[in-house]
């Protein structure tokens, strides 16, 4: 028998703070009950208490070997939520929720399944735990998050701003209303009030998207003093440092950007090589390229290849990339990024300019890098290419980037021209609304397709996406439509850009209309001949 009352010792032991003597005290207990699951249940639970979870999940796994209790389970999914293992705490809470049920469990769960991007799974929990507790704000905060997702954000923010009526101390609800009206309104001054106020309440995140708020406005000097707060708080935090990062870059400061852009995540790349090159490295004579981040860089830093001169390149690259390369750049291997040799110096292609020491002052072959033939695209009038969405893993970048359809008619319908689509995932329909617009991307298997229907435009109209960057190296004549807070890549440009000498600038000056942009666009359309 388990002497209750040294366990109580030790509970009360640990509350005020001896920690040592609690431990001795259990650790005595478990010499003489080696397997008794309620022991190293609580235990287990010690140690969730002084943040050990390392060692919390391992007594907490021996307790459910030997008898697995709602409690027990609910400790071991909490403690593998705190050490970042979400896809274990979600499927360890998944089975918690089928013995009993509890707030805590039901929101560390639908956290679990969004960091897993399990999507869902996590509205089905978020809604269910929404119903079962409709007054705990962390409830109301999943299950707007869960209608943000889904693309309900008007019902999202009446959620919202209903609940603040009623709690106006709710940290997170601040929060997801400055989400909310970044992407409803684009109106990042008042996003940044809602995420200030959620801070002053205490969110620990908040600072972060104030920074980001703050950065989209130009404020750059704020938007430093907070990413800086937040590392304060999360030192290691990468996607902080990324954005840091960014930020700088986006001012055409160099080192100081790419110092910490060069730490961004690439965990998912690890297993490809055993040397990955670092800041200081020699670039060795045998070296493997990993094309990493979307398309658009892969073709925007392709560029760099041509540099590394006399060493034996390797490129790991998607496979619709593969062909284009190889008739461009004959001195370098272009193989899926699987068969690369994990014992060679590896070099991810977003890094090359860093690598090369090559700046933004020194930007090369802005006149155009890339060949493809033309295809056989006939027509009287002049050809006028579009795509308006863009891709993104990223909800914020994907709505800041992409243009609703409709904002394109009047240069659809301009007489003069005959248009074309390359929009290749029309998720707005575009192709089905317009049926003017000859549909070009249907036809596209890879991007060599892309770039010899690109070769045949006179002008080629996009927002920011990967047919941006191709038809720019391609030397094509271009009018890229940047939103009012463009990515990095773009500086703070507003008319041209370093990077590619065809490519003209319609910035976005109001971050609500486009009317003046497309506008300049459509006079400019109607003047080809």
């Amino acid at each position: 028998m388990i002497d209750i009352e040294l366990i109580q010792k030790a509970i009360a032991l640990t509350q005020s703070g001896k920690v040592q003597e609690a431990k001795e005290i259990y650790e005595d207990l478990l010499k003489k009950n080696p397997d008794d699951g309620n022991l190293l249940s609580v235990y287990g639970l010690f140690y969730v208490n002084i943040g050990d979870y390392d060692k919390a999940c391992e007594l907490l796994r021996r307790a459910c070997e030997i008898n697995e209790t709602f409690g027990t389970i609910s400790a071991l999914g909490f403690a593998e939520f705190e050490r970042g293992n979400y896809l274990e705490a979600a499927q360890i809470l998944e089975k918690a929720i089928s013995l009993g049920e509890n707030p805590d469990i039901y929101n560390k769960l639908v956290m679990s399944l969004f960091e897993i991007r399990s999507y869902k799974k996590a509205v089905e929990y978020a809604d269910k735990m929404y119903e079962l507790y409709p007054d705990d704000v962390r409830a109301v905060a999943n299950k707007v998050k869960a209608l943000t997702r889904t693309g309900k954000l008007i019902e999202a923010e009446k959620l919202c701003v209903e609940t603040l009526k009623k709690n106006n101390q709710a940290a997170s609800l601040w929060f997801h209303l400055g989400f909310l009206k970044e992407l409803i309104y684009c109106n990042d001054k008042q996003a940044k009030e809602c995420y200030q106020i959620a801070s002053d309440l205490g969110n620990p995140e908040a600072d972060y998207n104030i920074a980001v708020s703050a950065q989209k406005l130009g404020e750059y000097e704020e938007a430093e003093k907070h990413y800086k707060i937040m590392l304060e708080r999360f030192p290691n935090d990468i996607n902080t440092i990324t954005s840091l990062g960014m930020c700088y870059l986006t001012q055409k400061k160099f080192k100081e950007g790419y110092d910490l852009f060069f730490r961004r995540d690439k965990s998912k790349f690890k297993d490809l090589s055993n040397n990955f090159w670092k800041p200081g490295d020699k670039i060795d004579d045998e070296i493997n390229i990993i094309c990493d981040q979307g398309y658009g860089d892969h073709i925007m830093f392709v560029r760099y290849l041509p540099f590394l001169k006399d060493k034996k390149i390797t490129v790991g690259c998607r496979e619709s990339l593969r062909e284009l390369f190889s008739k461009n750049y004959a001195e370098a291997d272009f193989i899926p990024h699987e068969e690369l040799n994990p014992d060679n110096q590896t070099l991810f292609i977003t890094d090359l300019a860093y690598a090369l020491n090559m700046d933004f002052d020194n930007i090369p072959f802005a006149e155009g890098y890339l060949n493809a033939e033309k295809a056989a695209i006939e027509n009287s009038k002049p050809k006028v290419g579009f795509c308006w969405e863009a891709g993104s893993a990223g909800i914020r970048t994907m709505i800041n980037r992409t243009i609703n359809i409709k904002f394109f008619e009047k240069m659809l319908n301009l007489e003069n021209i005959q248009v074309y689509s390359f929009q290749v995932d029309d998720t707005l329909d575009g192709n089905g609304r317009y049926p003017q617009m000859i549909n070009l991307a249907k036809d596209f298997k890879n991007f060599s397709d892309t770039a010899s229907a690109l070769k045949a435009m006179d002008v080629v109209v996009t927002v920011d996406t990967s047919v941006a960057h191709l038809a720019g190296a391609l030397g094509v004549k271009t009018y890229l439509m940047l939103p009012y807070a463009a990515d990095w890549r773009w500086f703070r440009d507003t008319k041209t850009t370093p990077w590619y000498r065809s490519v003209e600038i319609f910035k976005q000056q109001d971050c609500i209309s486009w009317e003046k942009e497309i506008n300049e666009i459509v006079e400019n359309l109607r003047g080809l001949n």
